[in-house]
């Protein structure tokens, strides 16, 4: 037995998803990337394999050198099952969000 649940999801797929969607939530509101200086998880409730979820991340405070976001993410019956805060450092450079290559 590896001791890992197959029917749950890994709490570190959850982390990955907190710091991939907060981290764009920053990008769109502040044009930087960041650079990650803490990220606090709570592990509500297992997220059974194979059900849609619902992610809510935004971008609570912008600022010239911190950014603070937050990330929630919900079951198909509405229930939280983790949230997240992730801070960045902003002394980063600016992203341009309208060049696209061709």
């Amino acid at each position: 037995s590896s001791g890992i649940n197959a029917e749950y999801g890994h709490g570190g797929l959850g982390a990955s998803l907190v710091d991939l969607c907060t981290s764009v939530a920053i990008l769109s509101k502040c044009h930087r990337w960041g650079i990650s200086t803490d990220m606090q998880i709570s592990y509500l409730k297992g997220a059974p394999v194979g059900k849609e979820i619902q992610i809510i991340a935004n971008c609570d405070k912008g600022g010239k050198t911190l950014a603070f976001s937050s990330c929630f993410i919900y079951n198909e019956n509405g229930d939280l099952l983790l949230k997240g805060q992730h801070t960045k450092f902003m002394k980063t450079p600016l992203v341009d969000l309208e060049t696209s290559e061709d």
